[in-house]
């Protein structure tokens, strides 16, 4: 998504701090989650956030959500908003009214403002040996067997779920993953776009 900041500074700490949270609040409530998108690409490939990146990027599975009272408790209880998002119409992949994602952010001054980093939690729907999710009104699908299976990479000394394929699932998505690309788009430069 869009979001006029950067994850330098003041933003990488509470990115990074926000990432550790969900994934603890994840694993508390049995819920299979992922690193994604450019999350997954920084940590992977350099090791830290790419400081021009502008949100933090998580991902689950549609048989998940059975799960989501837990973590919309566990995330009233340590300070967060969020926002769910729900699709507006049907189509070949999604029916209306079911989430397409989460928008997750620190509550400051008393929950009065939001916090300038956004978590998004993008939530993958199956249909015929893909995984299918929307964002910036563009559907997108990768093969699910990059979803059936995960691993572990150590981030600033905790774990994190990522795909089990995770080289091949960054070909996929990026190209050639190990080269920087600051500029890229992910309405336009992404190959899982539909």
């Amino acid at each position: 998504m869009a979001y006029n900041i950067t994850l330098e500074g003041k933003n990488k700490v509470i990115a990074e701090r926000m990432l550790k949270k969900m994934a603890t609040i994840f694993d508390r409530c049995n819920i299979d989650y992922w690193i994604e998108g450019g999350t997954l690409l920084g940590i992977k490939r350099e090791n830290r956030l790419l400081p021009w990146d502008n949100d933090v990027d998580m991902s689950m599975n549609h048989d998940q959500l059975d799960k989501l009272d837990c973590f919309y408790s566990e995330l009233k209880k340590a300070g967060y908003r969020t926002r769910t998002r729900y699709f507006d119409k049907t189509s070949e992949f999604f029916t209306k009214g079911n989430i397409r994602m989460l928008k997750i952010r620190e509550r400051r001054f008393f929950g009065l403002i939001k916090g300038a980093v956004c978590l998004d939690v993008f939530i993958k729907y199956e249909h015929g040996g893909n995984s299918y999710w929307e964002i910036d009104n563009k559907t997108k699908f990768v093969p699910s067997k990059f979803y059936r299976t995960f691993d572990h990479i150590t981030f600033k000394g905790f774990d994190y779920k990522i795909p089990a394929l995770t080289e091949e699932y960054l070909s996929y998505r990026y190209g050639d993953w190990q080269k920087q690309v600051k500029n890229w788009d992910t309405s336009k430069d992404d190959n899982a776009i539909a």
